[in-house]
Protein backbone atom coordinates (compact mmCIF):
# COMPACT_ATOMS: atom_id res chain seq x y z
CA UNK A 1 0.00 0.00 0.00
CA UNK A 2 2.81 2.64 0.78
CA UNK A 3 4.48 2.12 -2.46
CA UNK A 4 1.53 2.36 -4.47
CA UNK A 5 0.90 5.42 -2.44
CA UNK A 6 4.22 6.41 -3.47
CA UNK A 7 4.25 5.87 -7.00
CA UNK A 8 1.31 7.77 -7.34
CA UNK A 9 2.21 10.31 -5.72
CA UNK A 10 5.82 10.53 -7.56
CA UNK A 11 3.34 10.03 -10.71
CA UNK A 12 1.58 12.77 -10.05
CA UNK A 13 4.65 14.71 -9.36
CA UNK A 14 5.77 14.49 -12.60
CA UNK A 15 2.41 15.17 -14.30
CA UNK A 16 2.06 18.52 -12.74
CA UNK A 17 5.92 19.27 -13.80
CA UNK A 18 5.19 18.10 -17.22
CA UNK A 19 1.99 20.30 -17.74
CA UNK A 20 3.66 23.40 -15.89
CA UNK A 21 6.65 22.55 -18.16
CA UNK A 22 4.35 22.56 -21.47
CA UNK A 23 2.53 25.52 -20.49
CA UNK A 24 6.04 27.54 -19.72
CA UNK A 25 7.24 26.31 -23.03
CA UNK A 26 3.94 27.78 -24.83
CA UNK A 27 4.51 31.06 -23.59
CA UNK A 28 8.20 31.35 -23.67
CA UNK A 29 7.29 30.22 -27.42
CA UNK A 30 4.88 33.05 -27.92
CA UNK A 31 7.16 35.53 -26.58
CA UNK A 32 10.18 34.55 -28.82
CA UNK A 33 7.77 34.19 -31.97
CA UNK A 34 6.86 37.81 -30.77
CA UNK A 35 10.35 38.96 -30.22
CA UNK A 36 11.06 37.34 -33.45
CA UNK A 37 9.00 37.66 -35.89
CA UNK A 38 10.69 40.74 -38.00
CA UNK A 39 14.25 37.94 -37.87
CA UNK A 40 14.64 35.19 -39.51
CA UNK A 41 15.24 32.29 -37.45
CA UNK A 42 19.12 31.77 -36.63
CA UNK A 43 19.62 27.88 -36.15
CA UNK A 44 18.07 24.70 -38.10
CA UNK A 45 16.28 23.24 -35.18
CA UNK A 46 14.41 27.42 -34.61
CA UNK A 47 13.51 26.81 -38.14
CA UNK A 48 12.34 23.28 -38.16
CA UNK A 49 9.83 24.02 -34.49
CA UNK A 50 10.91 20.94 -33.29
CA UNK A 51 13.59 22.74 -30.62
CA UNK A 52 13.64 21.81 -27.44
CA UNK A 53 12.81 25.47 -25.79
CA UNK A 54 14.12 27.32 -23.18
CA UNK A 55 15.91 25.73 -20.16
CA UNK A 56 13.47 25.98 -17.53
CA UNK A 57 15.36 25.09 -13.85
CA UNK A 58 13.35 22.80 -11.45
CA UNK A 59 12.55 25.21 -9.14
CA UNK A 60 10.33 26.29 -11.11
CA UNK A 61 8.80 23.17 -12.87
CA UNK A 62 8.00 22.64 -8.65
CA UNK A 63 6.59 26.21 -8.19
CA UNK A 64 2.86 27.48 -9.39
CA UNK A 65 2.55 29.91 -11.68
CA UNK A 66 2.21 33.56 -9.17
CA UNK A 67 0.18 35.17 -11.92
CA UNK A 68 -2.38 32.71 -12.37
CA UNK A 69 -5.27 32.87 -9.02
CA UNK A 70 -6.66 30.20 -7.69
CA UNK A 71 -10.17 30.90 -5.52
CA UNK A 72 -12.16 28.88 -3.19
CA UNK A 73 -15.61 29.88 -2.24
CA UNK A 74 -15.66 31.53 1.04
CA UNK A 75 -17.96 33.36 3.12
CA UNK A 76 -17.54 35.17 6.53
CA UNK A 77 -14.01 34.41 5.88
CA UNK A 78 -14.34 30.11 5.72
CA UNK A 79 -14.53 27.75 3.45
CA UNK A 80 -17.35 25.32 3.03
CA UNK A 81 -15.40 22.57 4.92
CA UNK A 82 -14.56 24.95 7.48
CA UNK A 83 -18.12 25.50 8.10
CA UNK A 84 -18.97 21.89 8.57
CA UNK A 85 -16.08 21.55 10.70
CA UNK A 86 -17.22 24.28 13.02
CA UNK A 87 -20.93 23.16 13.22
CA UNK A 88 -19.21 19.54 13.64
CA UNK A 89 -17.84 20.02 16.69
CA UNK A 90 -20.40 21.70 18.50
CA UNK A 91 -23.14 19.38 17.34
CA UNK A 92 -20.88 16.47 18.60
CA UNK A 93 -20.18 18.44 22.12
CA UNK A 94 -24.00 18.82 22.16
CA UNK A 95 -24.45 15.09 21.82
CA UNK A 96 -21.69 13.81 23.95
CA UNK A 97 -23.88 16.34 27.04
CA UNK A 98 -26.82 14.99 26.12
CA UNK A 99 -25.53 11.10 26.47
CA UNK A 100 -23.76 12.28 29.95
CA UNK A 101 -27.19 14.17 31.20
CA UNK A 102 -29.41 11.07 29.99
CA UNK A 103 -26.97 8.26 32.15
CA UNK A 104 -26.97 10.66 35.30
CA UNK A 105 -30.44 10.56 34.95
CA UNK A 106 -30.44 7.05 35.27
CA UNK A 107 -27.91 6.85 37.84
CA UNK A 108 -30.10 9.03 39.52
CA UNK A 109 -33.53 6.83 39.09
CA UNK A 110 -31.43 3.60 40.13
CA UNK A 111 -30.13 5.37 43.38
CA UNK A 112 -33.87 6.31 44.29
CA UNK A 113 -33.42 9.84 43.97
CA UNK A 114 -35.62 10.29 41.25
CA UNK A 115 -38.97 12.17 41.47
CA UNK A 116 -40.86 9.93 43.89
CA UNK A 117 -38.90 9.06 47.26
CA UNK A 118 -40.07 6.80 50.04
CA UNK A 119 -39.69 6.96 53.37
CA UNK A 120 -38.97 3.99 55.34
CA UNK A 121 -40.39 5.32 58.10
CA UNK A 122 -43.61 6.94 58.59
CA UNK A 123 -44.14 10.23 60.03
CA UNK A 124 -40.31 10.57 60.02
CA UNK A 125 -39.14 13.76 57.79
CA UNK A 126 -37.48 12.02 53.94
CA UNK A 127 -34.45 14.34 53.34
CA UNK A 128 -32.90 12.82 50.10
CA UNK A 129 -30.57 15.46 49.13
CA UNK A 130 -28.61 14.82 52.24
CA UNK A 131 -27.37 11.62 50.50
CA UNK A 132 -23.72 12.01 49.19
CA UNK A 133 -24.19 10.21 46.56
CA UNK A 134 -27.88 11.76 45.71
CA UNK A 135 -25.38 15.29 46.12
CA UNK A 136 -23.16 14.17 43.95
CA UNK A 137 -25.26 13.29 40.71
CA UNK A 138 -27.50 16.16 41.59
CA UNK A 139 -24.70 18.25 41.13
CA UNK A 140 -23.74 16.24 38.23
CA UNK A 141 -26.89 17.06 36.59
CA UNK A 142 -26.51 20.90 37.49
CA UNK A 143 -23.13 20.39 35.34
CA UNK A 144 -24.69 18.58 32.34
CA UNK A 145 -27.50 21.21 32.00
CA UNK A 146 -25.82 23.97 32.11
CA UNK A 147 -22.60 22.95 29.70
CA UNK A 148 -25.53 21.49 27.30
CA UNK A 149 -27.17 25.19 27.54
CA UNK A 150 -23.99 26.96 27.01
CA UNK A 151 -23.45 24.25 23.93
CA UNK A 152 -27.06 25.25 22.22
CA UNK A 153 -26.18 29.11 23.12
CA UNK A 154 -22.89 28.50 21.45
CA UNK A 155 -24.80 26.84 18.49
CA UNK A 156 -27.29 29.29 18.11
CA UNK A 157 -24.46 31.34 18.04
CA UNK A 158 -22.72 30.01 14.96
CA UNK A 159 -26.26 30.19 13.35
CA UNK A 160 -26.07 34.02 13.52
CA UNK A 161 -22.57 34.08 12.67
CA UNK A 162 -23.60 32.00 9.42
CA UNK A 163 -26.62 33.80 8.46
CA UNK A 164 -24.59 37.17 8.59
CA UNK A 165 -21.54 36.07 6.65
CA UNK A 166 -24.30 34.63 4.19
CA UNK A 167 -23.34 30.95 4.69
CA UNK A 168 -25.88 28.40 2.48
CA UNK A 169 -27.82 25.76 4.46
CA UNK A 170 -25.73 23.05 2.91
CA UNK A 171 -22.45 24.03 4.51
CA UNK A 172 -23.80 24.19 8.05
CA UNK A 173 -24.95 20.32 8.11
Amino acid sequence: MRATRNFLTSTLAAAIALTLAGSARAEAKEQASGAQSDSAPSTPADASGAGTGPDIALDQLLTLPSDRTYSVERKGGLTRGEWRARYGEVRAEVQKQRAALGETERKMEDVGGGQWSVNPIPGADSDSTRSPIDFQLRNELRRHREELERLERKLRQLDIEADLAGAPEEWRS
